[in-house]
């Protein structure tokens, strides 16, 4: 498929002549633009282009996932490209508790572009390079400015990343990959690139992989984390948030032989923060097993080391369970992260979440981590004519220790500290999140979800409760 070469061009000026407007989205109006943004982007195709995408409509296959898309367009042998553009419209109510406070309630728009190039020059050599162009608009109290930002990032390099790899199939594969990169392993309640922001999040750094996929592997890294600068160039300058700030390194063994149907996985994490002295060391273990039409899969993570000043001594565990019948999957998980019961004991217990995806396991509302924290949750997905995917969760969070330490949210971020030694309830709320994935065709997607948090006893004992909070989201993506 060919594409205009203005494309990029089109939408880069559609996205300043918004800003200029400073236009106020209500969330309709966000909704009507994210619905339209893709017939707009559709005029840089060519004819040939336009009855390609509409074979593809045809087969009813669904969009390759962030990352992982392989629909690219050869340039020539070795030489290809590919690209995304994903809008998301998103509404916010009431998340401040507090009816007369700034932000309290946010209709927004995001954008984010994507633009790659991959060289291959022979089956041992890979350089693959991705800039990547992350917008917001319509905001009244969200800081696009801030940095790290994970709302906007005007274009900029996000991967650039060279990968060399042994070809002789009779000997153990190996794989060194050096330069700007994604981390993905395990379940990501550790490490994710967290796809769902708007900016995602990167490493600069190597990574050795040894062994086969589907058989065993050990990973070793060593990375830096990149600090998202909205308006220039994404650097380590000191941005006043110790994970920002941080070197991040690991050791990660997976077995998929050890025990039948079963995937076995162990890990060493260190997060290192020279400036404020952390050292904290993560010993994790995780299983992921299927037994006919039940499945389980569980993660068990223990913390020592040092941060800041203070001792780190901390848990964290993950326990789930399902059963699939005609398509339909019902499950249920509980999540536990431990909290500090004491801040004047020289020892931090609150368990140092890092680098997760949060947003998939906490609540699609990104009011929790796995810090502070117990966790109670029932699914029930189901896909409808094979293709549109449904999916309903009931969440209910308490506080682990709710009179000394606080309730944080998805970016490790204090929503409420501790209630100062007061006798508090330690139920917090009740999420109930719904979503809907709908595959246009094999390269465009559409997703929604509506989410509301009842709110607890905890909240209303500690300060601002003006009522329950909702969230509502509708976004296209298109994989070009």
């Amino acid at each position: 498929m060919s594409i205009n070469l203005s494309l990029k061009y089109r939408i880069n000026y559609f996205l300043i002549w918004l800003k200029g407007r400073k236009m106020k989205f209500s969330f309709v109006y966000s909704i009507a633009i994210s619905v339209l943004i893709f017939p707009v982007c559709a005029t840089g195709l060519s004819a040939q282009g336009l009855q390609q995408l509409a074979t593809l409509a045809a087969t009813g296959a669904t969009p390759g996932s962030p990352g992982k898309n392989t629909d690219y367009h050869v340039i020539s042998p070795g030489l290809r490209w590919g690209g995304s553009l994903r809008t998301r419209a998103e509404t916010k109510q009431n998340f401040k508790f507090n009816s007369a406070a700034k932000g309290n309630d946010e209709n927004y728009f995001l954008s984010q572009f994507r633009i790659n190039l991959q060289w291959t020059p022979s089956d041992a050599v890979t350089f693959f390079i991705e800039g990547q162009d992350a917008r917001i608009f319509g905001q009244e109290a969200i800081n696009e400015k801030a940095r790290p930002n994970i709302f906007a990032d005007d274009f900029d390099l996000h991967q650039a990343h060279l990968t060399f790899q042994t070809t002789n199939k009779e000997t153990t594969p190996v794989k060194v990959k050096v330069g700007r990169q994604k981390l993905i392993l395990g379940a990501q309640r550790m490490i994710s690139p967290l796809e769902w922001v708007n900016t995602a999040r990167v490493w600069d750094g190597a990574r050795v992989t040894v062994g086969r996929a589907n058989e065993r592997t050990l990973d070793v890294f060593a990375t830096r984390v990149v600090p998202v600068d909205p308006k220039g160039w994404n650097d380590y300058a000191k941005t006043g948030n110790r994970l920002w700030n941080s070197g991040f390194h690991g050791v990660y063994f997976t077995d998929w032989k050890l025990i039948r149907n079963t995937r076995v996985e162990a890990y060493w994490l260190l997060r290192h923060e020279q400036r404020q002295d952390d050292r904290v060391h993560t010993l994790g273990a995780r299983f992921d097993t299927k037994n006919g039409p039940w499945d389980m899969n569980g993660e068990l993570m223990g913390q020592f080391g040092d941060y800041g000043v203070l001792d780190q001594s901390a848990t964290a565990f993950h326990l789930g369970a399902g059963y699939t019948y005609q398509g339909t999957r019902i499950g249920g998980a509980f999540n536990y992260g431990s909290g500090d019961d004491d801040p004047n004991d020289g020892e931090h217990g609150t368990f140092d979440n890092q680098y997760p995806l949060n947003h998939a396991y906490y609540g699609f509302m990104d009011f929790f981590s796995l810090q502070n924290m117990r966790n109670a949750e029932l699914t029930l997905k189901r896909k409808f004519a094979g293709k549109v995917a449904f999916r309903i969760a009931w969440q209910g969070f308490w506080l682990v220790q709710e009179d000394t330490d606080a309730w944080y949210n998805a970016g490790a971020g204090a929503i409420r500290n501790a209630a100062g030694g007061t006798d508090v309830d330690d139920y917090v709320g009740s999420e109930v999140d719904i979503t809907i994935g709908v595959p246009v065709h094999k390269r465009v997607a559409l997703a929604a979800g509506y989410s509301h948090l009842f709110i607890g006893s905890y909240v209303e004992q500690t300060g601002a409760s003006d009522g329950d909070a909702d969230f509502g989201y509708l976004q296209l993506k298109w994989n070009f």
